[in-house]
Formats: C-alpha cells, sequence, structure tokens
C-alpha cells in the first residue's frame, strides 16, 4: 500500500477536517510538514519554460486584476495545427518583475504528484478537491480580499506570506464584496505551515521579506445545485418508462406523471445515494 502523503498525514493526525474545526474556525499549523514533498521554486521556473504550457492552466494577476492575454501568451503552429495561449515565459517573468502573480491552476490535471494528494484528501472528506498554486513577488497581493465557495488547505512552501482574515463577514457564497477595513486576524504564514479556512471565510495575503509560494487546495461539498442535479439523475435512471414513453403522452398527461414519478422518487431517494451522485459528478468535472 503506498505511503501517505505528508498533507494527508497531517490532517488525519492533526483532525483538521473533525467537528471542532470543519467549517467552524480557522486553523493554523506551525511547522507541520516538510517541503520535500511539494514543488519548490525551481520546479515552478521549470513549469514555466514548459512547451505546452497554457492557459487556462496559469493566470497573471496583481491585486485581482488580470494581466494582459497578449502580454503573457504566445500562439505557435505544429504540424499546421495554431495553438493559443500557449505561456510566453519572458512576459511572464517580467509581469513577475512589477509585482503581478502568477497562478498555476488544477495542477492536478496536469502534475501527477499533485493529483495524487489531491486523490487522497478527496478520500478523506465527502468533496471535490482542487490544487492551485501562487507566486508572490516581495509585498505583492496577487487578489484582493475575496471569498471563495470553498473550505481552502493552504500550505507555506518558500518565502512568508502575511494573511488577513475576516471572520464577520463569512458567506456561502464566493465574492469581493468584503469590507479591508474589518479585519479580525492577522498573522504570518512560514515554510511548512499549514492553514485551514472554512467554506466562505474571506481572506487576503500578502508576500512579505522576499517571493512567495504556497499551494492552495479548494475542498468543495455538493451545494444545493449540485444535489438537485444528482436527483435528477437518480430519477433519470430509475424512471426509464417514462423517459422512453413520453412522446407517447398529451402534455399535461406527461406533466402530471412526471409529478406523481418525481414525489415517489423523492420520498424513496436516500440521502447518501444523492451525496454519492453529485461527488462523482464534481470530480469529473474539468472546467
Amino acid at each position: 500500500m503506498p505511503t501517505p502523503h505528508p498533507l494527508t498525514r497531517l490532517v488525519r493526525e492533526a483532525d483538521v477536517f473533525g467537528e471542532r474545526n470543519w467549517n467552524s474556525r480557522h486553523v493554523l499549523l506551525k511547522q507541520a510538514l516538510p517541503l520535500s514533498a511539494f514543488i519548490d521554486e525551481d520546479e515552478l521556473q521549470r513549469i514555466i519554460d514548459m512547451p505546452l504550457f497554457r492557459r487556462p492552466y496559469f493566470s497573471v494577476l496583481k491585486e485581482g486584476v488580470w494581466a494582459n492575454p497578449e502580454r503573457v501568451t504566445r500562439t505557435e503552429t505544429r504540424d499546421g495545427v495554431e495553438i493559443e495561449g500557449l505561456a510566453n515565459p519572458t512576459g511572464i517573468r517580467q509581469a513577475l518583475k512589477q509585482g503581478a502573480t502568477l497562478k498555476l491552476n488544477q495542477l492536478e490535471d496536469w502534475h501527477r504528484p499533485t493529483r495524487d494528494l489531491v486523490r487522497e484528501i478527496e478520500t478523506l472528506v465527502p468533496a471535490e478537491v482542487k490544487s492551485y498554486m501562487f507566486y508572490t513577488p516581495q509585498d505583492n497581493t496577487g487578489m484582493l480580499p475575496h471569498r471563495d465557495g470553498s473550505h481552502v488547505l493552504a500550505v507555506q512552501l518558500t518565502g512568508r506570506k502575511e494573511w488577513r482574515l475576516y471572520a464577520s463577514q463569512i458567506d456561502g457564497r464566493p465574492g469581493l464584496d468584503v469590507d479591508p477595513d474589518a479585519q479580525t486576524h492577522e498573522f504570518v504564514m512560514d515554510p511548512g505551515d499549514v492553514l485551514y479556512l472554512p467554506h466562505g471565510y474571506p481572506h487576503a495575503a500578502t508576500a512579505r521579506g522576499g517571493s512567495s509560494l504556497h499551494l492552495t487546495l479548494t475542498i468543495t461539498e455538493p451545494g444545493p445545485l449540485e444535489l438537485i442535479e444528482a436527483l435528477l439523475a437518480t430519477f433519470t435512471e430509475e424512471n426509464d418508462y417514462l423517459m422512453r414513453h413520453h412522446p407517447r403522452m398529451r402534455v399535461d398527461d406527461k406533466a402530471a406523471a412526471v409529478s406523481r414519478a418525481l414525489l415517489a422518487h423523492l420520498d424513496e431517494v436516500e440521502s447518501g445515494r444523492l451525496v454519492e451522485q453529485a461527488l462523482g459528478q464534481m470530480r469529473r468535472r474539468i472546467v
């Protein structure tokens, strides 16, 4: 059996996702992980230079403002096929020198070690897990105070990052409508530190004392819309006759039949099945 990733072991042993913490409070664990288990700055630089590294798997932004795509991307023709959105290493590095943050998106789609980590974390919690990496120059901020529509697990990899939290403005909806003057917590994360934030917990982070590299895992539980999609999927599975024969029915009779079948399904379907169905759909998504 493969050895669990150090982050997986930490989350389990520290009970980060336990009732005391989950969706209740932020958790900061100091000097909790070995850095050898993660991408470092040298590997990040190699990624920037990868010939087929392209959008949407990277973004460049400063204080929430996206860089002009023409500045950080290039177009190439290979075997007669025009490929747009390829990373322009020179443009990206120039943007970094001017204070922009490089964000790597959904590493699990293209970086095997991170994909293995994401799959392990998904065994610990009924949620969809996605991975992002932020490389920010000294004294700069990639994103303004904001809320994510998910739980957040952050690991500081290199440098130091000052985090500011706004616990009085928690909301289940993602957004930027956060009052930056209503800060409730402030602390600095050093290499090896781990931070857990509940769903919709407003935050912002700024690199201090040099450049900063950190990994973020977003942990998204099925919400009402995902559960409704799951309900419709299970309803369809169990009402094959209705699906096959509805063209033969008058529309009023069809509406009545659907209502009766849906009410019966609502009465019988188990919540655990809906969660399992929703997770299956979410984890197969590529956005």
